[in-house]
């Protein structure tokens, strides 16, 4: 399977955890629920949520085949674990936070060695790791533009306000089966295409 657009000579890629379906749809309802009272720039289209393992850049087409084959050996020494949906956060100020995140639960020992994994494997091809630790999450908005103060606490109260009738918060969970390569489509809606699918063994 590949999805690589046939008129681009670079791409830009990156590696990730995809979520499902039913996971989509619910932070698709919950960033609604909340961006009605919070004023970021930008929210995340909600098929465009992913944890990424590891950001690629610019990659010429001729390098592509050799990225999936190391990404393939990886797939094949790993197995399935399970994550959840965490707490919600931010980053950068915290009462004008540049991302507000949703965190992730669960087995995180396992999804930490699967980035290591690929890390170690791009590296003998030229791919740069990032120096920081390895957190994951999921971004649900950028930069925030309110005229009053940012705070956790307003975003909990409009999740809670909003949630529709006696429907409680979700402790929703999966199981991780594999991962995919993404490619970024800039000013596209969706903005990120699947190029190709790695299927734990």
């Amino acid at each position: 399977m590949s999805h690589l657009d046939p008129e681009q000579e670079v791409e830009r890629l990156f590696v990730a955890v995809p979520l499902p379906d039913t996971l989509l749809e619910y932070l698709k309802n919950e960033s609604a629920r909340v961006s009605s009272g919070l004023k970021f720039a930008r929210w995340t289209h909600f098929k465009d949520f992913h944890i990424t393992l590891q950001f690629l850049g610019d990659t010429p087409r001729e390098n592509i085949p050799p990225l999936y084959e190391a990404l393939r050996k990886v797939a094949r020494s790993s197995k399935g674990f399970q994550l959840k949906l965490g707490e919600w956060g931010t980053f950068g100020l915290p009462d004008s936070p540049r991302v507000l995140w949703a965190g992730i639960s669960g087995e995180l020992e396992p999804l930490k060695e699967l980035q290591q994994k690929v890390v170690s494997a791009t590296l003998p091809l030229g791919y740069t790791p990032e120096m920081r630790t390895y957190n994951p999450h999921l971004t649900v908005a950028r930069k925030y533009r309110g005229e009053d103060p940012f705070t956790l606490e307003q975003l909990e109260n409009l999740r809670i306000k909003n949630q529709p009738p006696g429907e409680l918060l979700p402790d929703i969970g999966w199981t991780v089966e594999g991962f995919v390569v993404y490619a970024t489509r800039m000013h596209a809606i969706p903005m990120y295409e699947m190029t190709e699918k790695f299927t734990f063994f």
